[in-house]
């Protein structure tokens, strides 16, 4: 009788912490999210805030002048001195971790994040 309920209390725990995610992420505004190409990205990105999530290394090894590098996690800190009322131009490697951040910055307020859809590794010099 005890396995039974711990393993009802583990399935009912995990089924509010899915629906909890869904919900969650119903809820974020995804109009507030742009995904540019390459040429949309050079032309307007010294219009906001340039970031850099990729790895430090990467980011050493090169990357769009004038960028800061942040890692993904301090993105969504409250001491990230990015300003919320201005736009966020991010890019990763290949975009996809860009999307999952620009999700969370608008979640937390952020005016209008900008991606480069297809990522670094594919820009062109």
């Amino acid at each position: 009788m005890e396995i039974f309920s711990w393993n009802t209390l583990i399935a009912a725990v995990l089924g509010i912490f899915i629906g909890w995610l869904i919900i969650r992420n119903k809820n974020t505004d995804t109009s507030r999210i742009v995904l540019l190409n390459e040429e949309e990205f050079k032309n307007n990105m010294r219009k906001g805030q340039l970031i850099d999530i990729r790895k430090e290394t990467h980011y050493k090894e090169g990357t769009i002048k004038g960028a800061r590098n942040f890692k993904p996690k301090e993105m969504t800190s409250k001491y990230t001195k990015l300003r919320r009322d201005l736009p966020v131009y991010l890019f990763c490697n290949n975009g996809r971790k860009s999307k999952r951040i620009a999700k969370k910055l608008v979640r937390d307020n952020y005016k209008i994040v900008y991606v480069l859809k297809n990522g670094y590794k594919n820009l062109s010099e």
